[in-house]
C-alpha cells in the first residue's frame, strides 16, 4: 500500500527477500533516505536564498551607510551677509544653526542622516552654506525693538519678492525708492516657502516646527504674535489684507477686495493704508499681494511682474512720505521660473532668500 504524508513520496517499493514467508513488499530504505535528502536540499535551497538575500543587505546597508555626496539633498551656498557655519532645515520644520557637518550619509532605504555637530539630524530638508545672518523670524526682535523705545512701527509685506528679483529690479531700475533706502538684507526664510507658513514664522518669530503652521490649512496660531506682545505692552495693532485673512490671529484686520475690477487689489489696500497713517496703531503691518500674483500668472522675471513692483514701489514711497515711525519692508518668500509662470515652495535659491529694509526713525 501507498502512504502520501507532508509532501514526501514514499511509493517506491521494491521485493526484498524475507524468511519465513517468501517474498513480502517493504520500502528500499535507501530510496526513501535519498527522498528525504532531496526533499532537504529543496526546502533549504529557499532558506539559502533568503539568507543570502539578508546577508547581501547587511552589507549594503554598511557601504551605503557611509559618508556621501549628499545625493539629492540640496546645499545652497550664501555668498551675501553671511555667517560662519550651516543652517540645517528638518523635516519638522525647524532650522538648526550648526558650526560643523562632520558627515552626510544615506542609508539603503535612502533615508538621509546628518551628523552636525555630534547631533545626528535626520531626513533634513536641505543646508543652506554661511547663512544670512538675518531671517524673516528676525523681524519679530525688530518690531519689539521699536515699541519697546516708544515708537510705532509700519511693516511693509510684499509678497512673494525674493532676494534674487529685488538685485534684478535694482539693475533694471525699477525701484528707485527702495534703492534709495540703501541696500537690503539679505534674510532666509523658513520652509516651505508658502505664505501661510512664513507669514507665521515673521509675525512669531519662531519657525514653522513651533508655529504648528506647515501648510495652506487655516489654523489657529496658539503661540504670542508681536500682535500679542503689543497689546501686552499697552500697544495697538491692525492688518490690512487683501481679500482673506491668511493668518487666524486675534488681531484687527481689515479686508479688501478688487472693487474697480483693474485685476488687483493692492491699489484697494494702499488707499486704506494711507487712511490708516493719518491716526497709525502702534503696529501696522500693510500685506501687498499684487507682485506675488503677476509672478504666479506672468513669471517673476516678466515685464507684467516687474513692473507691478515699480508700482508697489511708488506706493511705499507715498506712505513713508506720510509716515514718522519705524519702518520694516519686508517679503515672505521668493520665486522661482516655472515653465512661461511663476512658483515658489521649494528649497532654492530663489525661493528661500528675501530682502529686508528697516527705516528707523530719529
Amino acid at each position: 500500500m501507498a502512504h502520501n504524508r507532508q509532501g514526501i513520496n514514499r511509493n517506491v517499493y521494491t521485493s526484498i527477500p524475507w524468511k519465513g514467508n517468501g517474498n513480502r513488499q517493504f520500502p528500499s530504505w535507501t530510496a526513501f533516505y535519498f527522498i528525504i535528502i532531496i526533499r532537504n536540499i529543496v526546502m533549504n535551497r529557499k532558506f539559502i536564498f533568503l539568507s543570502l538575500i539578508a546577508i547581501l543587505s547587511f552589507f549594503a546597508g554598511i557601504i551605503s551607510f557611509m559618508p556621501t555626496d549628499a545625493g539629492e539633498l540640496p546645499i545652497l551656498k550664501n555668498e551675501e551677509d553671511q555667517e560662519t557655519g550651516f543652517a540645517v532645515f528638518t523635516e519638522d520644520g525647524d532650522i538648526l544653526y550648526v558650526n560643523n557637518i562632520e558627515s552626510i550619509e544615506r542609508s539603503i532605504t535612502g533615508s538621509i542622516t546628518v551628523i552636525a555637530d555630534g547631533i545626528k539630524i535626520s531626513n533634513p530638508i536641505g543646508i543652506v552654506e554661511n547663512p544670512p545672518s538675518k531671517s524673516i523670524m528676525s523681524i519679530k526682535d525688530k518690531v519689539i525693538k521699536s515699541l519697546s523705545s516708544n515708537n510705532q512701527v509700519l511693516i511693509i509685506y510684499i509678497d512673494g519678492l525674493g532676494y534674487n528679483l529685488y538685485r534684478k529690479a535694482l539693475d533694471l531700475g525699477i525701484i528707485p525708492y527702495l534703492e534709495s533706502l540703501g541696500k537690503a538684507e539679505k534674510a532666509l526664510t523658513v520652509y516651505p516657502t508658502i505664505t501661510d507658513v512664513t507669514f507665521a514664522a515673521m509675525v512669531t518669530g519662531i519657525t514653522p516646527k513651533y508655529t504648528g503652521i506647515h501648510s495652506r490649512e487655516k489654523k489657529l496660531l496658539e503661540v504670542s504674535t508681536i500682535f500679542d506682545e503689543a497689546a501686552a505692552m499697552g500697544k495697538t495693532s491692525k492688518v490690512i489684507e487683501g481679500n482673506m485673512q491668511i493668518i487666524t490671529d486675534e488681531v484687527e484686520t481689515l479686508l479688501n477686495i478688487d472693487e474697480n475690477g483693474n485685476g488687483t487689489i493692492d491699489d484697494e489696500i494702499y488707499n486704506v493704508a494711507l487712511e490708516e497713517l493719518k491716526d497709525p496703531q502702534d503696529v501696522l503691518l500693510v500685506h501687498f499681494h499684487s507682485y506675488d500674483d503677476f509672478a504666479h500668472k506672468y513669471g517673476p522675471g516678466s515685464d507684467e511682474a516687474l513692473t507691478q513692483l515699480g508700482i508697489l514701489d511708488s506706493y511705499i514711497k507715498d506712505l513713508l512720505d506720510n509716515y514718522d515711525g519705524d519702518v520694516i519692508i519686508t517679503a515672505d518668500h521668493g520665486m522661482h521660473d516655472e515653465g512661461e509662470s511663476g512658483a515658489h515652495g521649494t528649497f532654492s535659491e530663489s525661493d528661500l532668500f528675501i530682502p529686508i529694509w528697516t527705516r528707523v526713525s530719529l
